[in-house]
């Protein structure tokens, strides 16, 4: 049976969205929102460990500015799947807490960023220093000719394209 992804409850609202990712301005359709994350339906997903700077036209007129992490993507040509982007939010202002309280009053009232919302360490694995950030490596894939950002961390673990999902490995 598979495991539901989703660790927060969501609310399904369709908002216009604009995002930048790489030095890039895109638009898109975001949906699904939790307190701590949410969907962008695009055709222009990025590569899982990307950082975007999203802003969300909210229906009073307003504006939510955050940040989030790319965690991830989703790239077919199946009609009936969702192309697009899971983000996790690194940090949220007020607007977005605002616009969250309509369907959970139990919101917390301040902006923040999540740098304590980190899972807890079990036992016996090293604590990581979040302050260093993640070494990366692109990698080309030789199928689709798409560039792949991979944590370096994550190599030998058989990283797949983001594309096409075929196997990739970095050229030596």
């Amino acid at each position: 049976m598979l495991r539901p992804r989703r660790k927060h409850e969501r609310f399904v609202r369709r908002l216009e969205t604009e995002f930048v990712g790489e030095g890039k301005n895109y638009r898109a359709i975001s949906s699904d929102f939790s307190r701590y994350g949410l969907f962008i339906r695009t055709n222009h997903a990025f590569v899982p460990g990307t950082e975007l700077d999203i802003v969300i036209h909210l229906p009073d007129g307003t504006n939510c500015k955050l940040r989030g992490l790319v965690r991830r993507a989703i790239k077919t040509t199946i009609v009936s799947l969702k192309n697009g982007m899971g983000i996790e939010l690194v940090h949220r202002d007020g607007n977005y807490i605002r616009f969250l309280k309509e369907f959970d009053p139990t919101e917390t009232d301040e902006p923040c960023s999540f740098t304590a919302h980190t899972p807890a360490q079990p036992e016996g694995h090293p604590k990581t220093d979040h302050s260093i950030p993640p070494e990366f490596v692109i990698i080309i894939c030789g199928k689709c000719g798409v560039k792949n950002k991979v944590r370096s961390e994550r190599l030998s673990h058989g990283p797949k394209c983001g594309k096409c999902g075929s196997s990739i490995s970095p050229q030596v």
